[in-house]
């Protein structure tokens, strides 16, 4: 059976439902955090991701109308992570979620084939993100769908540290994530 999925830009009227999107997602990693304030923090941080004025592309997945998927994809890494001094100089993603009844349906390759696209078009070699090395799915995905860790830019060493990953923008996608 195949999924039609469309990813578009987002608009400010989907915001609640992104928001609920990403929250439900992430929830499966609150475990990994050990300390709830630390974790209410992340959620808050989540919650009021949307409102950074230097997202250069919000992206939702759709199937059947509703938002099963979303990621933020950014200029640079400083301008995805206030008061963080970055040198990756590359287009950024962030925050890339996918509903739990929707994964394993090909959201999440949408999703980041449109980042790389968007890269492409930013006239970029690369596109990166950070995550965590506990997300342990989050680092799977990444592999699969062929990003490789760039250790030059990891940040820490432990469970909240973040691994950094590349993809080369040149490299034509056939494998299912």
């Amino acid at each position: 059976m195949t999924t039609n999925i469309t990813v578009e830009l987002a608009q400010e009227k989907d915001y609640a439902e992104i928001v609920d999107v990403l929250v439900t997602s992430y929830t499966e990693y609150e475990r990994a955090f050990n300390d709830k304030e630390r974790w209410d923090k992340y959620i808050g941080e989540i919650r009021e991701s949307l409102l950074n004025p230097s997202i250069a592309q919000l992206w939702v997945a759709r199937i059947d109308g509703s938002i099963v998927g979303t990621v933020q994809l950014f200029e640079t890494a400083q301008k995805a992570y206030a008061g963080f001094e970055s040198p990756i100089d590359y287009p950024f993603i962030r925050l890339l979620a996918v509903h739990p009844n929707w994964r394993g349906h090909g959201v999440a390759r949408a999703l980041l084939d449109r980042c790389v696209e968007s890269a492409k078009a930013f006239n970029r070699d690369f596109v990166y993100l950070y995550t965590s090395p506990s997300m342990l799915n989050a680092v799977a995905l990444y592999r699969r769908f062929g990003f490789e860790e760039d250790p030059a830019y990891h940040i820490g060493n432990d469970e909240f540290g973040a691994l950094c990953f590349r993809y080369p923008t040149h490299v034509q996608q056939v494998e299912s994530v």
